[in-house]
């Protein structure tokens, strides 16, 4: 479980950074904007799960969980409680910081970049089961997804060069079907861009269980 927060939490900071900027910034009518608010539970459910871990976590859930009930769907940027808002991603960005001591160097990045790379995957999700018309987004987001990645692939190899011969060895599988399913995952992510169709929450919850997949092979190198 310790492990695994080292990329749920990231995927939490970054998804609710990213639907932070939708909600502050989008120019999405009312309608559009109570849907995106209805996908803040998931995020609450996310930390409440890490909180069971990390006792910090906390914090952050009870500042959205607050913004959650007290927030005017249609009315987010002009009567809603945005400091309350702002505060819940201070506080999730802290019990990510609050990581970084305990993680080797490497493993700090490949954290750093989960941010990115799942933070986006979350998100895509959300605002798709959202059925925002923000199409930007659905390029935006893989094209995140694909960069973040690649820095990702680095920071494994980085990993795997600090493994001794025997460890190496007996590890080998967990990092080839790493790679291999982090690639899956992206081609599912953006067969949406591939084949100029519209993109399908299916598809991304596919591509996310593949990702989670690849996590789980990862592990096994910290």
């Amino acid at each position: 479980m310790n492990a695994a927060l080292i990329f749920l939490i990231p995927a939490l900071l970054g998804a609710q950074l990213i639907l932070t900027l939708v909600l502050t910034k989008g120019e999405i009518c009312p309608g559009q904007r109570g849907r995106v608010h209805k996908t803040l539970p998931v995020l609450l459910l996310g930390w409440l799960v890490v909180a069971l871990a990390q006792p910090y976590a906390f914090l952050p859930l009870a500042a959205l969980g607050y913004f959650t009930l007290k927030v005017k769907t249609g009315k987010t940027r002009d009567a809603g409680p945005l400091n309350v808002f702002y505060a819940a991603n201070v506080l999730a960005f802290l019990v990510w910081f609050s990581l970084l001591p305990t993680l080797t160097l490497p493993v700090a990045v490949l954290s750093l970049v989960s941010i990115a790379l799942f933070g986006s995957l979350v998100a895509h999700i959300l605002l798709t089961q959202a059925r925002t018309r923000l199409q930007a987004f659905h390029r935006l987001l893989p094209f995140a997804g694909f960069i973040s990645a690649m820095v990702s692939v680095l920071c494994l190899l980085w990993l795997s060069s600090l493994l001794d011969e025997g460890q190496l060895a007996s590890l080998t599988t967990n990092v080839v079907a790493s790679l291999v399913l982090l690639v899956a995952g992206l081609l599912v992510w953006s067969m949406h861009l591939l084949t100029g169709k519209t993109v399908n929450r299916w598809q991304l919850v596919a591509a996310a269980g593949i990702l989670v997949l690849s996590v789980n092979m990862q592990i096994a190198l910290l």
